[in-house]
């Protein structure tokens, strides 16, 4: 009988342990509060890894682990990706003058017609007549230029086509996040190809940006 009476007590002991359990588990969660977990250990790490955040991490902004570089450095193996002018009028006109092939770029062709046709054959079409999938679908988005092989393209200096890949401009978006500095170049170095007036790593300019280009040396 006593016997009896003690296997109660332990069913019903258990059976309370397994409720209260239960009922912890079911705990609601509001905010960063995850409620009870099981064994937490094994997916939340006691070190401060880079692209997480942590409440305990109080010594930067939202417990981020990463902090920003600080304003003006350049990361290793990253000075190409330095672009100074501004994305403004006044960047854009400067970048005609001011920025040119690089003195070690060698032009791929098979590299740049593939960069092409991935992010600007969709709009500008594959032999650069604005017929891409995007502009037929959406003519009211093409340039007023009808194409590569207009004059505005021969004529257009490569720097103000890098400044327009990296910052975008009107209806086109920025593509710097999706091809390095040296990849716009040979995008730049197809477009050319597919003007007619070729690759030619030491374009000239109009006389108007010569006269700009003359009046900055006698300035300074």
């Amino acid at each position: 009988m006593i016997r009896k009476n003690m296997n109660k007590h332990f069913y019903i002991i258990f059976s309370l342990i397994g409720v209260s359990f239960l009922l912890s588990s079911c705990a609601k969660s509001r905010g960063n509060n995850p409620g009870v977990e099981y064994a937490p250990d094994m997916y939340y790490d006691k070190g401060y890894e880079p692209f997480k955040e942590k409440d305990s991490n109080t010594l930067n902004r939202f417990g981020s682990n990463l902090r920003e570089p600080v304003k003006g450095t350049i990361a290793v193996g990253k000075l190409d990706y330095a672009y100074l002018l501004d994305n403004n009028g006044e960047g854009y006109e400067a970048s005609a003058i001011q920025i040119h092939y690089p003195e070690d770029f060698t032009f791929d062709s098979v590299r740049g017609e593939r960069l092409y046709n991935i992010y600007c054959a969709p709009c500008h079409g594959v032999e650069g007549h604005n017929d891409g999938s995007v502009f037929k679908r959406v003519a009211a988005i093409k340039p007023p230029w009808k194409g590569y092989q207009d004059d505005y393209i021969k004529n257009l200096p490569v720097g103000k086509m890098y400044h327009v890949i990296t910052y975008g401009k009107n209806n086109m978006g920025s593509h710097a996040s999706v091809l390095t500095p040296e990849e716009r170049w040979q995008v730049i170095a197809h477009i050319q190809e597919l003007s007619g007036i070729g690759y030619h790593k030491n374009a000239t300019v109009n006389n108007e940006q010569q006269d700009q280009q003359t009046t900055i040396q006698t300035n300074n």
